[in-house]
C-alpha cells in the first residue's frame, strides 16, 4: 500500500496517471481517449478527485502495455467507482 502526495503525480487521460516513471491504468473502467468528445472532461474530473484527499494505490498487476493495473483510492472511495457513477465510463459499441 503506497499513500502519495499528488507532487509526484501526473494526469495522463481519465483512466492513466504517471507517477514518476510509472505508468499507472485504473482498473475497472475505460474511458473516452483524449482525441473523443468526453476524453478532456474525463481527465479533468480524474485531476479533481486526485486533488479531493489522501490518495492510495494498491497495484494489482500490468496490462499489455506493461502499465501497472491498480485501484485507486482518495479518501478511501474507489476512483474508478466514482468516475463510472458520474457517467465517464466510455459507451461500448
Amino acid at each position: 500500500m503506497k499513500v502519495l502526495s499528488t507532487v509526484q503525480m501526473r494526469v495522463v487521460d481519465g483512466d492513466t496517471i504517471r507517477v514518476g516513471s510509472e505508468r499507472i491504468r485504473l482498473r475497472g473502467i475505460d474511458t473516452p481517449e483524449m482525441s473523443e468528445l468526453e476524453g478532456p472532461a474525463a481527465k479533468r474530473r480524474l485531476e479533481e478527485l486526485l486533488r479531493s484527499g489522501s490518495i492510495r494505490i494498491e497495484p494489482r498487476g500490468r496490462d499489455v502495455y506493461n502499465r501497472l493495473l491498480a485501484d485507486v483510492f482518495v479518501n478511501e472511495q474507489n476512483v474508478a467507482d466514482t468516475l463510472i457513477s458520474e457517467g465517464y465510463e466510455k459507451t461500448r459499441s
